[in-house]
């Protein structure tokens, strides 16, 4: 089921965390990196609805869970701008850093490990810091 609600986009985050982190632990890098970046997405998604208007949160909805372009964390980051809440800056850069991509589901072997942890703590650092923002 689609999460419908800011609550749901933070619930799903923190599951795809708590996963992340078991799977790197188990050297899933791979693995663990595709979750780390759901964090990410869920979390992003989480605030972009809850800042957002009830009459307009069905409409927003609708855009940011349709089509490829609603993964990528920083369009994700430029919706939250445009409302008004700016990420930090080192944050964001984080995400440019990161090779996360959606397409990461159809690879297979492993990741590099350093790169999966900070990646891993980028996505920990933003479901955090979106929990702060969040009533």
């Amino acid at each position: 089921m689609q999460p419908a609600t800011s609550h749901d986009f933070q619930k799903a985050a923190a599951q795809r965390l708590t996963t992340a982190e078991v799977l790197l632990r188990n050297k899933l890098t791979l693995d663990a990196m595709y979750g780390a970046g759901y964090t990410v997405k869920c979390s992003l998604k989480a605030l972009i609805l809850e800042k957002t208007l009830p009459a307009e949160r069905p409409a927003l909805l609708r855009k940011i869970t349709s089509g490829a372009k609603m993964h990528g964390p920083e369009v994700l980051v430029g919706i939250l701008r445009d409302m008004g809440i700016l990420m930090p800056l080192k944050r964001v850069k984080k995400f440019r850093k990161a090779t996360w991509t959606t397409e990461l589901r159809y690879e297979t072997g492993r990741k590099d490990t350093g790169e999966t942890r900070a990646f891993l703590k980028t996505a920990k650092d933003t479901y955090q810091w979106v929990e702060e923002q969040l009533p």
